[in-house]
């Protein structure tokens, strides 16, 4: 999830000699592009909590002229009614970083190399992923940390097939933290890939890897329809009983459930379970401690 995008990509305009120092606004978009490699203007719009992509076009502008940031956009995307995807360059997260130390990490700067060429399932799978997390902060709030897969390239205690979102929900008292590990499954890759890389956290889970004194997280799954819910709740069920593990949890969604929750008690996610009938429960609750 590497075709080029052809000649009539429009790369920005002349490039400016001397700007203002970024501003804090700037700055978070260059974040928001760091951390999620592609965002639409309605995406960062909505990051910065503005009504419309119209209220933040001059400083996509400002940064593009810069060179900090660079867009996906060719006359079939006018054709076909589709926004510019925008990314950070490598130059525009050396700023981020010179402006906000320690906010970077050296394997997810190199990936910013190929954001010109990547294919167009990976680009398209990115802006589906921006899109979950951002309906997962508005219906979770600050009651949820949200690690996209760029953050988790730095660090061991994760898979080397990293899920697309890590979340997090910290630990309250002497309660431990809740974690879970979310893929979305929209299509653009075959439906075998979804089976594998679920019995892929499996292998990871036993080879000790993920971090030590932490619970393993909750496998969820957001689908693109109901009937590859169904299926991949099926196969999930099977990996339950071949694995032998109680401490395993498999919850699946769909596209649509997600974008008609409102609140965290809403119960969206349908946990499977072996012995009895899945059943469908809010986040918080797929992680109970005995």
């Amino acid at each position: 999830m590497v075709v080029s995008v052809g000649s009539d990509v429009s790369i920005g305009v002349d490039k400016v000699k001397y700007r203002r120092p970024l501003n804090k606004q700037q700055l978070s978009v260059l974040y928001r592009l760091y951390w999620y490699r592609f965002c639409t203007s309605m995406q960062l719009a909505r990051s910065l909590k503005r009504s419309s992509p119209k209220a933040i076009q001059n400083k996509l502008q400002i940064l593009e002229e810069q060179d900090f940031i660079g867009k996906r956009y060719t006359k079939s995307y006018k054709l076909a009614g589709r926004p510019a995807e925008y990314y950070i360059t490598p130059k525009g997260a050396r700023a981020l970083e010179a402006s906000q130390p320690d906010t970077t990490n050296i394997w997810a700067t190199k990936s910013l190399y190929k954001n010109k060429t990547v294919s167009e399932d990976f680009l398209k799978h990115t802006i589906t992923v921006t899109d979950t997390a951002q309906q997962l902060r508005t219906i979770y709030l600050d009651k949820l940390w949200i690690m996209p897969k760029s953050y988790m390239t730095n660090y061991s205690f994760y898979p080397k097939w990293a899920p697309d979102l890590h979340l997090k929900i910290p630990q309250k008292g002497e309660a431990p933290a809740k974690h879970y590990f979310v893929d979305v499954w929209d299509g653009s890759k075959p439906f075998f890939v979804s089976v594998r890389k679920t019995r892929n956290y499996v292998n990871f889970k036993e080879s000790g890897d993920w971090e030590e004194h932490e619970p393993y997280p909750a496998i969820l799954a957001i689908c693109e329809d109901t009937h590859t819910q169904k299926k991949l709740s099926r196969q999930m069920k099977r990996i339950l009983d071949d694995s032998w593990d109680d401490e395993l949890v498999f919850a699946t969604t769909t596209r649509r459930q997600l974008e008609e929750a409102i609140k965290p008690t809403d119960k969206i996610w349908l946990k499977v379970a072996l012995d009895d009938e899945a059943e469908l429960i809010s986040l918080k609750k797929l992680i109970t401690y005995v």
